[in-house]
């Protein structure tokens, strides 16, 4: 069995996997409390083709909604700052850790010096993102960027959970550079392509089980979990129940990744405690795949 990859966490015989697909669905659930309405859409931030189309009640619901709800809107970058670089991956790696790099540099064929002289935050973004495009995945075919589009066509206003910024500093102020992150996305680097495969085959198919394990076996510390999952849930949950982004009454399509529909303190959970009647509208079907 392969172990869960921690880093992909802010990511079937085949006879039967082929004809269950042809009925599967990505997870999505209906969430209602008084005049307020949310089909909240659990998303895959990369993917391919394979991803499309969308099931019809989703791209339905956003045509007749009052606007769609995303983490961020990713397009609205203007200016976004980053840090200057004060710590380097190669002071925080040790020689092993070192020599494990370059030899991913070799294999997404980039520059070793370049991961080595980046901040451990950087380098760890950098490979992953270099793994998912040989793998042929991109984000142009997230779910979140494609109904953003599906939104603008539509003339539904785009809402973002959070902003553009507050998602860089979450990552770039993490301890010591976000070293644990790169260290662990180098412990773990060999199983990353089974496990991309998995999630991807897992989100179509809706398989709960999977992306729940997935969700437990994510975490990387304390610490961090806290950090990039359970406060933004949280404050993801207060502000869907709140008048800070939907005024009174309204019918909303929310999107946000899918692992933080999963597992402890999930949204899903933290809007049932307030009071919303949750029910799961979608079909979950085994992928046939395990992490």
């Amino acid at each position: 069995m392969i172990k869960a990859s921690r880093v992909r966490t802010f990511l079937l015989g085949i006879s039967f996997f082929i004809s269950a697909l042809a009925h599967a669905e990505p997870l999505y659930w209906s969430a209602t409390k008084g005049d307020k309405e949310l089909i909240i859409l659990g998303s895959v931030h990369v993917g391919n083709a394979s991803l499309y189309p969308l099931p019809s009640f989703i791209l339905q619901y956003l045509k007749q909604s009052d606007g769609l709800i995303v983490e961020t809107d990713t397009r609205k970058d203007h200016g976004i700052r980053y840090p200057s670089t004060t710590i380097t991956s190669e002071e925080l790696l040790s020689k092993k850790q070192q020599q494990k790099l370059k030899t991913i540099a070799r294999q997404l064929e980039i520059a070793p010096d370049h991961l080595l002289q980046s901040p451990p935050w950087a380098t760890a973004m950098t490979i992953q993102a270099k793994q998912f495009k040989q793998l042929g995945y991109s984000s142009e075919y997230g779910i979140d960027n494609n109904l953003m589009i599906q939104a603008t066509l539509s003339d539904k206003p785009v809402i973002g959970l959070e902003s553009l910024q507050f998602q860089i500093d979450l990552i770039t102020q993490l301890p010591n550079g976000g070293i644990e992150l790169l260290a662990s996305g180098l412990e773990e680097w060999d199983d990353g392509e089974d496990i991309t495969h998995c999630l991807i085959k897992s989100w179509k198919a809706g398989d709960i089980e999977n992306l729940q394990q997935l969700s437990e076996e994510s975490e990387i510390n304390h610490v961090i979990s806290e950090r990039f999952v359970f406060q933004r849930n949280h404050d993801w949950a207060d502000k869907l129940d709140g008048d800070q982004l939907i005024q009174g009454k309204g019918r909303y399509l929310v999107v946000v990744g899918t692992l933080h529909l999963a597992g402890e303190r999930n949204l899903l959970s933290l809007l049932e405690r307030k009071g919303f009647a949750i029910h799961q509208r979608s079909k979950s079907t085994p992928a046939g795949c395990e992490f």
